[in-house]
């Protein structure tokens, strides 16, 4: 809550004048009564000069002992604005986050935050207190580019007479996206005092992970894994299957190019699998095409292997020729992988 200013009482004590003649015994912890000082008689001689000068010598550091605590009031620094106990909280009112915490792609991130340091007007003939703050929150890479559209609201509250020390407090929450690899990020928060014509911004950083990806200047495959079963997360070592089986594989599509006006991409896939005698078992050339936007863009795009075999099927290895186009880049890239039937 907004501290109001407060006054300090300044001491007025009088310091015994100079050339006094009670004298006292040179003890530091004890302090001389107060006594009532009436200037000497003028008697026309040296002495009365060396008592005026005396007098004003007592004046001056009094004077200065009065006004130097006014000047140090009058000239007290403008309070300074700033964003305080904020955080990303993996729910709402939950404690901030620990630095090795992993939000997920498609998690939801919740943040909170209180601003300090205002300026506050107040109405001379009404005596009401203003104040009126603009702020903007936005989940970011580590390049400054929005995951998500930013939270942005104004503040404009009036406050009462008790409203001591108060500070708003406001939260956002956002839903990341779904194919976002993993890595470093950031909370970026810009606050505006719209009275005191200032402006402060900070950085908290969080951290998602799930998927791994290597820059690539061109569109490739990367985390190709074959699976026993279509749910698995984990890949076989050894991609051997007996015949009958169903080969289940997955792998994630980067490197392609989006076009505007919502970061779309449009790629296709298809695939041939050679057998033991190098003849073809399965050829689908065009398996599948994908196309979808989205507000930050899409840094992979999954997809998947499904292959039914058959208990007359051959054993010994087999190989699956991979092809993936980028139809937006007019580009395309291929991979083989092998597996086996035992």
């Amino acid at each position: 809550m907004p501290a109001r200013d407060g006054m300090h009482g300044l001491s007025k004590r009088n310091p015994e004048p100079a050339g006094h003649d009670k004298s006292y015994p040179p003890d530091a912890n004890m302090t001389p009564p107060h006594r009532h000082w009436r200037p000497p008689k003028s008697t026309g001689s040296k002495d009365a000069s060396r008592h005026s000068w005396v007098a004003f010598a007592w004046v001056v550091p009094t004077l200065v002992i009065f006004l130097l605590p006014e000047a140090k009031v009058c000239a007290a620094a403008e309070p300074t604005l700033a964003i305080l106990d904020a955080g990303p909280e993996s729910s709402e009112d939950a404690p901030f986050v620990p630095d090795d915490y992993r939000f997920y792609p498609g998690d939801y991130l919740y943040f909170r935050f209180q601003v300090a340091g205002f300026s506050i007007r107040t109405d001379e003939k009404t005596e009401v207190r203003k104040i009126s703050l603009a702020y903007e929150v936005t989940p970011q890479d580590s390049n400054g580019v929005a995951l998500v559209a930013p939270v942005s609201g104004e503040i404009n509250s009036e406050l009462n007479a008790e409203d001591k020390n108060w500070t708003p407090k406001r939260r956002a929450s956002f839903l990341l996206p779904s194919f976002v690899a993993s890595g470093a990020f950031r909370v970026h928060v810009v606050v505006k005092d719209l009275l005191g014509k200032t402006e402060t911004e900070r950085d908290f950083p969080f951290r998602i992970g799930g998927v791994t990806i290597v820059p690539s200047p061109s569109v490739t495959i990367q985390n190709f894994l074959f699976l026993r079963k279509e749910d698995d997360q984990e890949g076989l070592n050894v991609p051997a299957y007996g015949p009958g089986d169903t080969i289940y594989a997955k792998f994630n599509m980067t490197g392609y190019q989006t076009h505007a006006p919502d970061n779309q991409y449009h790629l296709s896939y298809g695939l041939t699998v050679f057998s033991p005698d190098g003849k073809p078992f399965i050829q689908q050339p065009s398996a599948a095409e994908l196309s979808a936007g989205s507000f930050y863009p899409a840094q992979f795009v999954p997809g998947t292997i499904n292959l039914t075999t058959s208990r007359t099927s051959s054993k010994g290895g087999y190989v699956i020729v991979l092809t993936v186009r980028d139809l937006v880049a007019k580009t395309s890239y291929e991979t083989k992988r092998a597996f086996s039937l035992e």
